[in-house]
């Protein structure tokens, strides 16, 4: 009988001690690979190579600026960044210098428009890509006059 319970207390601690081993390794190796959205701590990376827009804009708000000029232009992201996700910040592509010309020009001309009339709210400027481009890469020019 005493056999038999020291068996029984051996095997329990011993069943105890892979169990806790277990939990180590997988928190250990749960800890080194890194979430679904591809950086430790599950946060997305801050903006980097910003000349144009505010240094300390968050992700989310320079996304959906983003996708507001590719929405105002008809084009894709590739239109002014690399294909290469890991590589957007790059200024390889020279669309993205006319695309930063073109935001401080419609920038400029909000900060005159407030100046002669009713202030444009930041969420609400009065000029923004789609004035002139409605759509299309190239802006739509006047009709002639005849």
């Amino acid at each position: 009988m005493r056999l038999f319970r020291a068996f029984s207390v051996i095997t329990a601690v011993l069943v105890c001690g892979l169990v806790v081993a277990g939990a180590r390794a997988s928190a250990q190796g749960q800890a080194q690979q890194p979430p679904p959205g591809g950086r430790q701590g599950g946060a997305p990376a801050a903006p980097t190579n910003l000349k144009v827009l505010p240094k300390d804009i968050a992700r989310p708000a320079l996304t959906t600026m983003m996708r507001g000029y590719t929405s105002a232009l008809g084009v894709m992201c590739n239109h002014c960044h690399v294909e290469d996700m890991a590589q957007r910040a790059a200024d390889d592509n020279p669309k993205k210098d006319i695309a930063r010309k073109m935001i401080t020009m419609t920038m400029e001309l909000n900060k005159q428009l407030d100046a002669i009339g009713t202030p444009g709210t930041a969420d609400a400027p009065k000029v923004t890509c789609f004035t002139c481009h409605r759509g299309a890469i190239k802006p739509a020019t006047a009709a002639e006059i005849k």
